[in-house]
Order: structure tokens, then sequence, then C-alpha cells
């Protein structure tokens, strides 16, 4: 049987049972290991999420440093060295190792099955308060991916191809000046649209595409072949099904084979093209007189031809001579220019800087097809010369036809490969045009000529519009300018080129042959100019060992005036052009 407390200890347990003093001291003593994990878990989840946001900054710019860095975009899961070693660094350079006192960081780059880049990060991050919990440590993960996307593109080449091509990327260029013919002793007159059947031969005249400069092996023309075709890769493995891209091209010296160009957009855009009510030009040629007593007199001056069927690039019989059928080629004489000016005003050019003019019914606003053989010089421009001696008959008196051989292999006169305007190609399109035979070295260096053409080609305002118009549905296409040289301005007052001859015709210097350079330099200055206005991303590149002063102030920025003086560094300069051309961004 149990003890029963005694009557004097129930007062006691009754006053205890009812003193509630301290109980609140009792329960929080109970919660403080309650509160103090709640307490540590605040702790440590901060330091969790600002070690978790650096981590994945340093996962996003690893992945961006190497995706752009990708020299392997070849769809095999195989992640090229160079790609490795650019995100390691970057990511290294934005998460340290110890940071907050972590530890284990790792980060690993791969290629996706569509040529992207991925990259998983880890790394531990030692707790504080939790660790009385029992939780010494975490660890965290980021993931990342990089795409280089490219939007609608319209790309348009403007390549020097001069004599000076031919050199290697080392040489001097003077050393790679020996022009040959091509055609050997038959000469040929071809037709406007380059087609090899149905040539008439003329025999003496060759055409100006007949003569060149041989290539040396591992020229810069070879390399500028690889770096266009590197620079199409690079793109068409950036791209998606859904993007378009548009690309053309200009080769250029101290003339631009647009003729075709121009003809296919309207004939009257054209002197002597059908429905264009001014059918003649005038030429530095010569008229030729039958006599009873002198069989021939020869009067050298200008004269007035009419080109009806010259223009239409089917055979026509030289006036200058006698028995001689010639043919237009496709390049062009430009529309007026104002002379003898060292700088223009944007807002107000002349005829032929002027990307978006349409020709209208002033010649003056019209092309002219340019014709070498009829071109004859003379003692002093301002002379009239009669003769009737017979080595003018023969092409060896002393007023010179500058359609000859011996002009042609002094570069004086040239018309190179026909322009491509924008479309669609692939990339064995792009291959035959850069590898075609008509594709080659010669002539001398107008940047002015180049930038013309390859502005009025790209322009959305120009009689080319429809050409860069917008896809269906979609944005206005981004708009691109490579421009490629291997010299600096050269121009001479013996070539007869896009300005006609510039001892005769004073088009460029009015008279002011000491200054002609400069006049032709402040051309491409503002035709670079009228491009940029219209929202056309310029790049230049120069294969030299720095980029000249002109080159710099006509691309769109500093950094896009580059400079090589290796083959290897062309392909370089063009594969950097074309990622900057995509859209690289982080897509998770």
């Amino acid at each position: 049987m149990a003890a029963t407390p005694s009557r004097h200890a129930l007062p006691l347990l009754t006053r205890l049972r009812k003193d509630r003093a301290g109980n609140v001291m009792l329960m929080m003593a109970g919660m403080m290991f309650v509160l103090a994990a709640f307490v540590g878990c605040a702790i440590d989840a901060a330091r969790f999420y600002v070690v978790n946001s650096r981590l994945q900054q340093a996962c996003d710019a690893g992945a961006l440093a190497g995706r752009r860095s990708m020299t392997d975009t070849a769809l095999d899961g195989i992640l090229d060295a160079t790609a490795i070693a650019q995100s390691q660094s970057f990511f290294n350079n934005n998460f340290r190792n110890g940071w907050f006192g972590t530890t284990g960081v790792t980060f690993t780059p791969a290629k996706t099955s569509d040529g992207q880049l991925t990259g998983t990060a880890q790394v531990t991050v030692p707790t504080v308060i939790m660790k009385i919990l029992g939780v010494s440590n975490v660890t965290l993960t980021a993931t990342c991916t990089a795409r280089l996307d490219v939007p609608d593109t319209d790309v348009i080449f403007v390549l020097d191809t001069t004599g000076s091509m031919s050199c290697l990327p080392s040489d001097d260029d003077n050393t790679c000046n020996n022009y040959v013919n091509s055609a050997g002793t038959t000469t040929y007159s071809r037709p406007l649209d380059g087609a090899t059947s149905g040539n008439t031969s003329v025999a003496g005249y060759p055409l100006s595409t007949a003569y060149y400069v041989p290539e040396k092996s591992g020229s810069r023309i070879s390399a500028l072949r690889t770096a266009v075709l590197n620079f199409y890769d690079t793109l068409a493995a950036s791209s998606s099904a859904q993007t378009h891209i548009r690309y053309g091209f200009v080769t250029y010296s101290s003339t631009v084979n647009a003729g075709r160009a121009v003809m296919d957009m309207s004939p009257k855009y054209l002197v002597g093209g059908a429905g264009n009510s001014n059918t003649s030009w005038t030429y530095n040629a010569r008229s030729i007189t039958l006599q009873l007593l002198v069989p021939i007199l020869y009067t050298y001056q200008p004269v007035s031809e009419n080109l009806s069927i010259y223009s239409t690039g089917l055979p026509t019989p030289d006036p200058t001579k006698i028995g001689v059928t010639d043919a237009w080629a496709g390049c062009l004489e430009e529309r007026y220019t104002t002379p003898g000016v060292s700088s223009f005003n944007i807002n107000s050019l002349p005829y032929d800087l002027d990307p978006d003019l349409v020709p209208t019914s002033d010649i003056r606003t019209q092309w002219k097809p340019m014709w070498p053989e009829v071109f004859y010089a003379r003692n002093n421009y301002t002379s009239t010369a009669t003769s009737t001696s017979l080595l003018d008959l023969l092409g060896s008196g002393p007023n010179p036809n500058i359609g000859t051989p011996s002009y042609m292999q002094m570069g004086y006169i040239t018309c190179g490969k026909p322009v491509a305007r924008l479309s669609t190609m692939t990339r064995a399109q792009v291959s035959a045009y850069v590898n075609a035979s008509d594709f080659r070295p010669i002539g001398g260096t107008y940047h002015d000529t180049g930038m013309i053409w390859g502005t009025r080609l790209l322009s959305p305002t120009g009689i080319f519009a429809n050409d860069t118009a917008a896809w269906p549905g979609r944005l206005p296409p981004n708009r691109v300018i490579v421009f490629l040289t291997d010299g600096v301005m050269s121009p001479s007052t013996y070539v007869y080129g896009m300005y006609g001859n510039e001892y005769y015709d004073r088009r460029v210097s009015g008279g002011d042959f000491n200054n002609l350079t400069n006049y032709h330099i402040q051309r491409f200055l503002a035709e670079c100019s009228a491009a940029k206005a219209r929202n056309i991303n310029i790049w230049t590149i120069s294969i030299a060992t720095t980029a000249p002063a002109p080159l710099v102030s006509c691309a769109s920025s500093t950094g896009q005036a580059l400079a090589t003086t290796s083959g290897s560094g062309l392909t370089t300069a063009f594969s950097t052009i074309a990622k900057q051309v995509a859209s690289l961004r982080i897509s998770q």
C-alpha cells in the first residue's frame, strides 16, 4: 500500500503546481536548438545563393568564350582543344577555388549535337551553422549553353583582285606583275553574258580579260578563296533551318564588271540600251576617211559612237578600224561626278556616289559601256591629230590604241569577273565563283570603284532593293560588306577605267593630277559613309602589317578594320567576321 503524503507536504506541492513563474525560460531553452537550426539554414542559404550566382555567371562566361573560339563546328560531338582551353580560362577567371571556403571546383565544357557548346560547373561549399545539425558541406551545380545563331543576313564581298593579289602575302608587290595572255595566239571577243560559244575572233585586239598575272603557289588570291569558303562554313554552322543568308560578290580593280547586273534591272539604264533615247557616247577615238589620192585619213579626237549594238554584247563592227568587230565584256564607265573635290556632303552626293539614284533620261545619270578597242591616245588632250601613216593602220603609230596587248600587259585596261548580285548560294556556288577561271589577278587598285558597287548592290533603297528585301514575315536582314584589299589607292592618268581616262577626260581630278589619289580616297570614304548611313555594317581587311588609315575610317568601328600578312591570318580574319556577324547568346 503506497504511502500517503503528509498533510504538511500537500500545500507545498499545490503551490508548486499553481506557480508558473520561469516557464518561458524553460520553453526558450528548449526552442533554442530549433531557432539555431533555422538561423543557421538562413545564413548558409544566403552563402549558397551568392556562390551559386557566381558559379552560374562563370559557367555562362566559359560557355560564351568557348563557343566564340570554337574552330571545329562539325556535328561530331567532339569539342576542339581551343574551345576547351578558352572555356576553362574564362570560367577560372570568373570563379576562384577557395572563394567562400569552396573546394572541388570543376567546369566541363562539351559540344552539343547541333554544334553549340554546353557546360556543367560544380563546387563544394562548406556550411557554417548547419554543422551543428550534422551537415558539413553542400555541392552546387550550374549548367549553361551558348549558341551562335545567325539572323537573316545579306553579305557582299568586295574583293580586290588586282595584279598584286598573285603575290605571296609576304611579297613586295613589284615582284609579281608579269602579265600573260591566257588566250594564246588566238584572241576572242566575248559576249556580255560570258558565253564560250559563238565568239567572234578579233585578231590583234584581245579582250581585256585575256591578260592576267599568273598566281604564285600560296598566293594572296588563293588564300582569299580559302578564307571566303571558311566564312561561308562558319555562318552555315551557326545558322538554324529558319535562317536566310544571301551572298553577293564585287571584284574590283580600276573597273567593275557590272554591265549585266545593270541590264537585268533595265536596258534603259545604259546608254545605247533598248528603249533608251540616248544611243551614243563620246570616246577618245578616231574617225576614218577614205580618200582618192591618200587611201585612209585618220583623225584622232573625241568621237560620238553609236552603242545600240555594242550595248547588247553582240559582235559590233569597230568604227575605228576596217574589218574588225568588238564585243562588250561588261565593264562600265561611271555616271557623272563632280571633279576636283576633296570632301563630299553625305546628304548631297554626286550621281556616281549616290547609291540610290535611279537613272533618268539625263545621260549624266546613266552608265556607259567601256569600249577600249576604240580608245586612242593623242599628244595633247585638247588636240586633234590626223595621220595617213601605214603605221597607224597597223596600230603602231604615234597615236596608239589602248585596247592592245602592250597596254593590257601594263594593267592599263582590265575587265574582271562579273559581279554576282545577292542571292541564296550553296557552298558549291560560292566555290564556283571564287575558283572560276576569270577570278584572277588583273589591274590596279581603285578602292572607290569596289565600294561604290558594293554599296549599290546592298542598299535597301537603291535599284537593287528587291535583292536585299526582308523575307516574308521576317525582320529586315543584317547587311554586311566585307571589303578586302592588299594595297593602297594607286590611280594612274594612263588607265582607262570606270572614270574613263583621267588624262583626257579629267572626270575625277579636273586636271589637278597631283591630288588625284586624294580625290579617289575621298570618293571611297564618301561611299563608306553612304553605306553606313543605310545601316550597312562594314568590315575591312588589309593584307598588310597594319590597316591603312582610309580602311580604318571606312570600317564601322576601329575593331572592324583588320590586317594580316599571312594566308592563315586571312582565314582567321574572315572567320572572326563571320562569328561577329552571328549572334552569340546564352540559351540556358
